[in-house]
């Protein structure tokens, strides 16, 4: 018999709870039930969406990629909760992007505070070191409790001052300080207003009404874009408002070129109203170049969307705290999201014209976001739960990576030997300061099991004893083996292959330029040949070598549109057979050789699961990119 519908049943008993959920809507154990009931109902309903068209599985496949899944939550919980989040954004936007007064502040605090910012930043590095030296973390009587709490909370107010201040040299601060101090008062609001609330079921319940402004504030930005052509971004307009921003044209680099107007202004105007650009007499183009490291325009104006952004990485990270989420699935497909949103954005930049300085907005927006989520974590979990999920962490990780740990630790001695000497410089004077009686508070419990075995007096605190000894459990042979590998690579990869390729190239290009194009042709093809031959050798510099001595040769006899796709033709040509002969001459002639297939690691899980995949039929995007990325061999 065909099972009836249970959907207006599941959606009555849901609205029936909301209901009564309405008049009392911080009762935590009602707000459990409506999540369940709601869960089941949106369960039930998508499965019967998905039943019903083969649009509504694509529907439902491409909605659960890009948006979240939002908790249902009380309408008045949403309600209230949206326009908290809304108060913090609303304020970014006035103040901090152009829909506002965005120019207008970042001018007044590129000219006005940005002095100040050295000697705040030295008075802040000075008190965290002496805060660190005095062990401030092991204050534990009720005074010292006091005092850290209270220098560690001025040391965070003057980092997110001195990060106002520094904003007309780093104009990705502002933006950041908003994302992490969104998540402190979310948090603020959790423990005031939802304080009968299980702190992980109220940053579930964050989800949605972070989305939606999320959605709200890109709308807007985007009507606001579209209204007016003044309201796009172009080149005129950021030369136009370039000094409004607070940015100072860089003449030194361009000294060779008359750029002032004489007043110590630029020699050239920026029409907003006909979008050009007027020169002086004497006034070379490439003048408007003393910007090109003036992206605070750019941030300005894209301000709203990464709010946006922003907000919409703390609603994906918000559904991970559900109960009958995956952890293992939404994460891998929230970093899937990430960075395909920080790929389009990086990309949209570059394609604007404004490519300086995205790389470390989006480096800092991660950071800051990451540092939000570090927040949510905190009040989400208690700290043995903490301890609990980083050791099972650790634990994943040891199962699945720990053969290749020396790897790694032999990449952490040649990159962090000098860390590692200052660090013990500074343990050293610790434990100088621990020795002296009068500060006998500022020392360790040496009575836990990490550090019972280590305890007692030397030159150096416990916890750099305790790395000592985690040091004297490696394998140190083969560690510092990894490490003199490590080494080399990076000597013959970054140093001697880069250089020889690059004077190499330019010799070639140099005598290649007055020969006829069949000849310049062949050599070329002979030198790559050999190059791609050559695993150190990358294929980047090849190409670009083609490009430079074929275009010029070719351009007299096919032109310039004729000898590009002659030069995008002969370098496809030249790698797809540089890859014949690697697998066919090379690897399929080889392959009965114990020491080729021992070198290769045919039965590596590796090369194992390349193999599984490459045999599956089709051309999915995993054999794809298989093909591309891996061995040629």
């Amino acid at each position: 018999m065909e099972e009836l519908p249970k959907i207006p049943a599941a959606a009555a008993t849901v609205e029936t709870t909301k209901a009564d959920i309405e008049q009392n809507p911080l009762s935590a154990d009602a707000n459990a039930d409506v999540n369940a009931n709601d869960a089941d109902a949106n369960a039930t309903s998508d499965a019967d969406w998905e039943d019903k068209s083969c649009c509504g599985k694509l529907y439902n496949a491409f909605a659960g990629f890009l948006f979240p899944k939002i908790t249902p939550i009380p309408q008045m919980s949403f309600i209230v909760l949206s326009l908290l989040v809304a108060v913090p954004s609303a304020l970014y936007v006035a103040f901090f992007t152009k829909l506002g007064y965005g120019l207008v502040t970042y001018y007044y605090l590129s000219e006005n505070v940005q002095g100040y910012a050295p000697y705040l930043g030295l008075s802040l590095a000075t008190g965290a070191f002496l805060l660190y030296l005095f062990d401030c973390y092991y204050w534990t009587s009720e005074i010292g409790v006091f005092f850290r709490k209270l220098f560690v909370g001025l040391i965070v107010l003057g980092t997110a001052v001195l990060t106002l201040f520094i904003s007309g040299d780093y104009p990705y601060g502002p933006i950041s300080l908003f994302i992490v101090l969104v998540a402190i008062w979310l948090v603020m609001v959790g423990k005031v207003i939802y304080k009968d609330v299980n702190p992980k079921v109220y940053v579930s319940w964050l989800s949605g009404p972070l989305f939606f402004n999320a959605i709200v504030i890109f709308a807007v930005w985007l009507t606001w874009t579209f209204l007016d052509e003044k309201n796009e971004w172009s080149l005129v307009i950021s030369l136009a408002e370039a000094e409004a921003s607070g940015c100072e044209p860089n003449y030194d680099d361009y000294s060779d070129l008359d750029c002032t107007d004489g007043n110590g202004g630029v020699c050239f105007t920026a029409d907003v109203e006909s979008n050009t650009l007027t020169f002086a007499d004497g006034c070379d183009e490439m003048c408007t170049e003393v910007y090109s490291g003036c992206y605070n325009t750019f941030i300005i104006w894209v301000g709203p969307f990464l709010v946006s952004v922003g907000l919409v990485f703390l609603s994906f990270f918000a559904t991970f705290l559900r109960s009958e989420s995956s952890p293992e699935k939404e994460s891998t497909k929230f970093a899937q999201i990430w960075m395909f949103l920080l790929f389009g954005m990086w990309v949209g930049a570059s394609l604007a014209g404004a490519g300086a300085g995205v790389s470390a907005t989006l480096a800092a927006l991660t950071l800051a976001s990451f540092i939000a989520v570090a927040i949510f974590l905190a009040i989400s979990y208690e700290q043995v739960e903490r301890r609990e999920q980083l050791k099972n962490i650790g634990d994943q990780l040891v199962e699945k990576y720990g053969n290749h740990f020396d790897i790694f630790r032999g990449l952490l001695i040649v990159t962090c030997t000098p860390v590692f000497l200052v660090y013990f410089f500074i343990s050293f004077v610790i434990q100088r300061i621990r020795s002296i009686t009068f500060f006998a508070y500022s020392r360790p419990d040496d009575n836990t099991q990490s550090m019972r075995n280590i305890g007692g007096t030397g030159w150096f605190t416990v916890e750099a004893r305790r790395l000592v000894r985690e040091f004297q459990s490696w394998n140190r042979t083969k560690v510092l083996t990894y490490a003199v590998y490590w080494g080399l690579a990076f000597m013959v990869l970054s140093v001697i292959v880069s250089q020889f390729t690059l004077l190499f190239l330019s010799w070639l290009i140099e005598k290649t330029s007055e020969m006829p194009l069949p000849t310049v042709t062949g050599i070329l093809i002979a030198i790559g040949m050999l190059m791609f031959l050559l695993p150190p050798v990358p294929g980047v510099p090849i190409y670009l070598t083609l490009g430079i001595v074929i275009i010029p040769v070719g351009r007299a006899t096919m032109g310039i549109v004729g000898s590009l796709v002659y030069a995008i033709g002969v370098s496809l040509c030249l790698k797809l057979f540089a890859c014949t002969i690697q697998q066919k001459m090379i690897g399929g002639l080889l392959k009965h050789k114990v020491g080729v297939r021992q070198f290769c690691g045919v039965n590596s899980n590796l090369m194992r699961s390349m193999k599984l995949v490459l045999k599956q039929p089709g051309i999915g995007i995993a054999k794809v990119s298989i093909l591309v990325g891996g061995p040629d061999w």
